[in-house]
């Protein structure tokens, strides 16, 4: 895309999004206000005056919710161009020496364009293609990271709403849209979570169940509600506190009650592994494992067609990792780190959950007292964190910094430069 705007081919930059997204000239036509099938054909062939018009250019963009941003290669012709991040907290500086949470205020941020308007009357290409840009950034997670993409995620969700309060639609187009911005929610939720932003992170989870208890989808009110209990029960380890962990079983029951008629095995081995970890953090060791074994046991039914794109993540190696943490949580590091060595040599882990998971074995290894492994893994985690943006990651590397100057000075350079993608586009 990159290419073909630099190029100004705008007839392919049309037709590689159109592809992308899995859409018809048609369907191309219903996103776009004003736009015909016939349009699109003509852009497509690269007729002046369809896209090379800059105002038509803009309105295509917008439409498609394509960050005005993200095309800079036109205007200065070279594929490699980005925008310049810019902090909101203009004047103010990241201290890379600290390590307390200094990521970005995004709540203030334009979101939508300057005088935007949803489209009059909503239909069903408009949710489909929301729908696709939510598997997309569910997936597109797996491989980079939450930094890279949450920005684009609360456009989306920007726009998913404002179609959802403001446009027309009959009542089956409006439960679908209502669905679709759920998720949409959840899934920006989460990448805000793995971005260092648990407070925007919390809104967003609570926002998203709201709508989700609105959309008559079991399953996806279920995964909704395993988000908030995933968010509450991170919020309880790094405070301390009892009560959120409380918080994380209660919308575990709301999770598990939803799917208590699902056939997906991935939904309910998602809901047992979030109890045992929470199970672990109240000290019910019994729990705990029972709960891990039985996310073992929905794995062994195989997988469904109800199985949703967003939990292709949830695999046994996931279970592993879950029960490393279950075990680190009831006092025996030395085990859990080998049951992480043990995640780690699997071939089905992502890209993002292999580095977070090696920063759990660093993590690990530092409890048990191996500080020279521990340093050793966690600089490849370090390296590993220059192309994958988890401030989740990162944050459990703290320890590690606090104990060695080389380690910290470099810690502190990636802590920068992951708050800077969180400020871009990626």
């Amino acid at each position: 895309m990159r290419r073909a705007l630099a190029e100004l081919n705008f007839s392919g930059v049309l037709a590689l999004l159109r592809s992308a997204a899995g859409l018809t000239q048609q369907q191309m036509a219903d996103l776009v206000p004003g736009w015909s099938k016939t349009k699109v054909a003509r852009a497509e062939s690269g007729e002046r005056g369809t896209l090379y018009d800059i105002r038509e250019l803009l309105a295509w963009a917008d439409a498609l919710c394509v960050p005005r941003e993200a095309l800079l290669p036109l205007v200065l012709g070279t594929p490699d161009a980005v925008y310049p991040p810019q902090d909101p907290r203009e004047g103010d500086e990241l201290d890379r020496r600290t390590f307390n949470g200094g990521m970005l205020a995004l709540t203030a941020w334009p979101l939508l364009p300057d005088g935007f308007l949803s489209p009059g009357r909503i239909g069903r290409t408009h949710v489909d293609y929301l729908q696709t840009c939510a598997d997309e950034l569910w997936t597109r997670d797996w491989s980079v990271g939450g930094a890279s993409l949450l920005r684009n995620g609360l456009r989306l969700f920007a726009r998913a709403k404002a179609m959802l309060d403001e446009s027309d639609y009959d009542e089956r187009i409006g439960l679908d849209l209502l669905r679709a911005t759920a998720d949409l929610g959840n899934c920006t939720s989460f990448l805000a979570f793995d971005s260092g932003e648990r407070s925007l992170a919390r809104r967003l989870a609570q926002e998203a169940a709201m709508l989700a208890d609105s959309g008559d989808d079991s399953e996806l009110r279920a995964h909704v509600h395993a988000t908030v209990a995933m968010q509450s029960t991170a919020l309880a380890r790094s405070s301390g506190q009892r009560g959120p962990a409380r918080e994380a079983l209660r919308s575990l029951r709301i999770a598990a009650q939803a799917a208590k008629h699902h056939p997906s095995p991935r939904l309910h081995a998602l809901i047992d592994m979030r109890t045992a970890t929470v199970s672990a953090l109240l000290g019910d060791a019994a729990t705990a494992r029972a709960s891990i074994a039985a996310a073992h046991r929905e794995l062994d039914r195989g997988d469904h067609p109800t199985d949703r794109q967003a939990l292709g993540f949830v695999r046994r190696s996931e279970i592993m990792g879950h029960e490393a943490r279950v075990t680190a949580l009831l006092g025996d590091p030395t085990r859990a780190a080998k049951l992480l060595e043990r995640v780690l040599d699997t071939m089905e882990l992502a890209p993002r959950n292999q580095v977070y998971y090696r920063a759990m074995l660093a993590e690990m290894r530092l409890a048990a007292g191996d500080t020279a492994e521990a340093l050793e893994v966690g600089h490849r985690t370090l390296s590993d964190l220059e192309n994958v943006g988890s401030m989740r990651a990162l944050r459990t590397l703290q320890p590690l910094a606090r104990r060695d100057a080389e380690f910290h000075d470099r810690y502190g350079t990636i802590a920068s430069d992951l708050s800077t993608k969180v400020a871009s586009l990626a």
